[in-house]
C-alpha cells in the first residue's frame, strides 16, 4: 500500500518512511519484483464529495482546496515513478489502473473482475481422454486444473465434511452419453449433476483458493 504525504514529502510503505519515490522503489527491490503494481485514481469530483462525507461539511474549504490539489499531484508524480519503474518489466509486472470514483461496490466489483481468477470450462466426449492433456496446459499455462467429479468422489469416499453436504443433496439424475464407453472412473456417478449446485460451487471455490500461490 502506498501512501504519498506532500505535507512532509514523504512516502510511506507499510510503515517504512522514504524521502523520495527512488529510495521507495529502491526499497522494493529488496524483496524482488512484484506480480503486479496496482494505481488507483479518482476524480476531482469524487475526492471533494469524499472529503465533504468524512469531514461532515457541505463544500471544501479554500485551504483544504489547494491541500487536495497538492496531495493529487504527489500522488501523480508518485505513480509515474513507480509505473516507469515496472513498464521495462513487461510480460513480469501486470500494470493495472483502476478509477474508484464510482461507489464502493462498484470498486469491489471491479476488482474482483481483475483479480479473480479466470476459469475456463473444458467439455468433452467421454471417449476422449484429456486429463492429461490439461494438465499439461496447466504446467505450461500457470493454471489450476480441477477436475469437478475427481474432487467430488475424494470428498464423498473419505466421508469429508463437504462429502457429507454433498451426500445429503443428492438426487439421482439420468446421464445420456453420446458415445458407448466405459465408465472406468465412476465419472457418471460422482457427476456434480446429482448434488446441489451451489454446495458444488462453494467445494470448488474452497478448493481453487487452496490451490492459489501469489
Amino acid at each position: 500500500m502506498i501512501n504519498s504525504a506532500p505535507s512532509t514529502s514523504k512516502f510511506v510503505f507499510d510503515g517504512f518512511t522514504h524521502a523520495t519515490p527512488a529510495d521507495f522503489t529502491k526499497f522494493i527491490e529488496k524483496f524482488g519484483l512484484p506480480s503486479f503494481v496496482l494505481s488507483l485514481t479518482a476524480g476531482e469530483k469524487a475526492i471533494k464529495e469524499r472529503f465533504c462525507k468524512k469531514n461532515e461539511v457541505d463544500e471544501v474549504p479554500e485551504d483544504a482546496v489547494e491541500e487536495l490539489k497538492q496531495q493529487a499531484d504527489a500522488d501523480t508524480a508518485l505513480r509515474q515513478v513507480i509505473e516507469d519503474t515496472y513498464k521495462v518489466y513487461l510480460g513480469r509486472v501486470a500494470m493495472h489502473k483502476l478509477a474508484t470514483d464510482s461507489s464502493l461496490e462498484t470498486t469491489y466489483g471491479d476488482l474482483s473482475t481483475k483479480f479473480s481468477p479466470q476459469i475456463i470450462l473444458v467439455n468433452h466426449e467421454k471417449r476422449l481422454g484429456i486429463d492429461t492433456t490439461c494438465a499439461n496446459l496447466a504446467i505450461k499455462y500457470n493454471m489450476i486444473y480441477i477436475s469437478t467429479y475427481q474432487i467430488i468422489k475424494q470428498h464423498i469416499e473419505g466421508n469429508s465434511d463437504w462429502g457429507k453436504k454433498l451426500l445429503a443433496t443428492k438426487r439421482e439424475r439420468e446421464i445420456s452419453l453420446t458415445t458407448q464407453v466405459r465408465d472406468e472412473f465412476n465419472e457418471a456417478e460422482f457427476s456434480p449433476v446429482h448434488f446441489d449446485q451451489q454446495i458444488v460451487m462453494d467445494l470448488l471455490k474452497e478448493t481453487i483458493a487452496s490451490k492459489r500461490t501469489n
